[in-house]
């Protein structure tokens, strides 16, 4: 008698553990649509829009040992936003995908994977260039020379991003806007 109570109360911790563990990582749909499709806004000034604003701002990262923000070279300052990037990207990969979301994780995926790509390869030299007081002309041409590599590719990515999200939101009852 002793032995089965014992054997059925560990089933039950068992279940209960299982069960715990499968909820914590299956997200509500409301989530996973902050996590891969609202966080996308980050990227919205993708482009000379963003790497422009950054150049006008002072250069700032986040000093953990100081726990504020100390001033930077403008290619730390870029690198920190590129970090930053990273992480929301980490989130939206430690989703479990399902075929309820697996369209809208995809797409979220590339758009991040392609922006952090294009940031590493395209903002950084600028950033640098910044650094080492190009003239004004350099940076210009360097934002323009990287909006015509990669406007089309983002464009289409963030537009199949808000597609696939607006449908999934629809799907899910989630009330949300979208539109610039």
């Amino acid at each position: 008698m002793k032995k089965t109570l014992n054997n059925s109360l560990l089933l039950f911790v068992l279940i209960t553990a299982s069960i715990i563990s499968t909820s914590c990582n299956n997200l509500s749909p409301e989530k996973t649509f902050e996590i891969a499709a609202l966080n996308s806004n980050l990227l919205s000034r993708f482009g000379s829009k963003d790497i422009n604003y950054k150049l006008e701002s002072e250069p700032q990262v986040y000093d953990e040992t100081q726990k504020k923000m100390i001033p930077s070279s403008y290619y730390d300052y870029f690198k920190f936003d590129i970090t930053n990037l990273e992480t929301q990207f980490k989130r939206i990969q430690e989703i479990n995908e399902d075929d309820d979301n697996k369209e809208l994780l995809q797409a979220s995926k590339d758009l991040f994977s392609y922006a952090i790509a294009k940031q590493k390869e395209g903002y950084l030299p600028i950033a640098k260039l910044k650094d080492e007081k190009a003239s004004p002309e350099q940076i210009e041409k360097a934002i323009a020379d990287f909006d015509a590599s990669t406007r089309n590719e983002i464009d289409a990515k963030f537009t199949k991003l808000m597609n696939v999200a607006k449908t999934y939101t629809d799907k899910h009852n989630i009330d949300a806007k979208f539109g610039i």
